[in-house]
């Protein structure tokens, strides 16, 4: 099977532009279907430091639904939001972060802000909706389109960027090369363990009543593994193997399958089914300005047919 990781490219073509692989990456990312893909992020706490910070919090243990609608409703804000809001929520993530910082179970200090565990998330980030975006489009994008992708992402996040030499790669090859360096550094941690355990036994959502209880304990062992599957599909191999989980044949089958569904449900289902709230409004506003700015003038010259007419 050929996974949609960041080592992979194809020979560069001058005749394609990259504002349509941006525009896709950009949908990807407003649709509900990119929740699916969740486990990808668990790249995030095989980095000790990290783990120790999530550990400490102790939010992702013992609240992950909310915790998790708090990050998505953030993860909104930020990359389909207007200037303003994605700016005022930039700066309240890197104000909150300040306080999580201490010294891990190995007695090493950790901090959310120190550049190498703060990019770290970011990288994560951005991977996790490129593998999205690969796997519900089908595309592969050729370098520039990679670079592009890239560009406009560090844009989205720009607000969330440490300053001097501790702000984010700039080349997309530069970072996919990072990357495959930063794998040797992770680790199987508590923090991981846990989060892996949820997916696999998560336990009723605080928004569903309790009546929904036996249904939801029948449900989500299969629930959570569609999510293993589709989430560790799309990392790269090199974390895959560190992940707690056994990857075969016949996981690769399943991981085909279930794309190849999404990508049909993506790519046949109206905008309006798909799109997050965020992304539909945001939809909705680009039409509505089109639609204005086309009733205007393209000049506002005298229009010599209507001097004539006035003679």
């Amino acid at each position: 099977m050929t996974c949609p990781v960041p080592h992979q490219e194809r020979t560069f073509d001058a005749t394609r532009t990259t504002t349509g692989a941006v525009e896709r990456f950009e949908n990807v990312g407003g649709s509900i279907l990119f929740g699916l893909f969740g486990v990808a992020l668990f790249d995030q706490p095989m980095l000790p430091p990290v783990s120790a910070a999530l550990e400490a919090t102790g939010r992702t243990r013992d609240q992950p639904w909310s915790r998790a609608i708090r990050t998505a409703a953030a993860d909104q804000l930020i990359y389909h939001g207007e200037d303003a809001d994605r700016d005022a929520e930039s700066q309240r993530l890197m104000l909150l972060h300040r306080d999580v910082k201490g010294v891990g179970p190995d007695g090493e200090r950790y901090s959310a802000l120190n550049p190498q565990s703060w990019n770290w998330i970011l990288y994560s980030t951005f991977f996790v909706q490129r593998g999205a975006y690969l796997a519900l489009t089908g595309d592969t994008p050729t370098p520039a389109e990679s670079q592009a992708i890239w560009e406009h992402y560090l844009h989205k996040t720009s607000g969330l960027h440490l300053p001097g030499n501790s702000r984010p790669i700039a080349d997309y090859a530069e970072l996919v090369e990072h990357y495959e360096r930063m794998i040797s550094e992770l680790r199987v941690t508590p923090a991981l363990e846990a989060a892996t355990g949820t997916v696999r036994r998560a336990p009723r959502p605080d928004f569903l009543p309790a009546a929904v209880g036996p249904l939801w304990r029948l449900g989500a062992p299969t629930f959570g593994h569609l999510a293993m599957i589709l989430g560790c599909g799309i990392m790269h191999p090199g974390v895959r193997a560190k992940m707690p989980i056994s990857w075969n044949r016949r996981q690769d089958i399943e991981f085909r399958v279930l794309t190849t569904l999404l990508r049909v449900a993506y790519q046949r289902l109206p905008a309006a089914v798909t799109d997050s709230p965020m992304a539909r409004n945001r939809r909705k506003y680009e039409r509505l300005v089109t639609k204005y700015r086309d009733v205007g003038l393209t000049s506002f010259a005298p229009d010599p047919e209507l001097r004539l007419a006035r003679r």
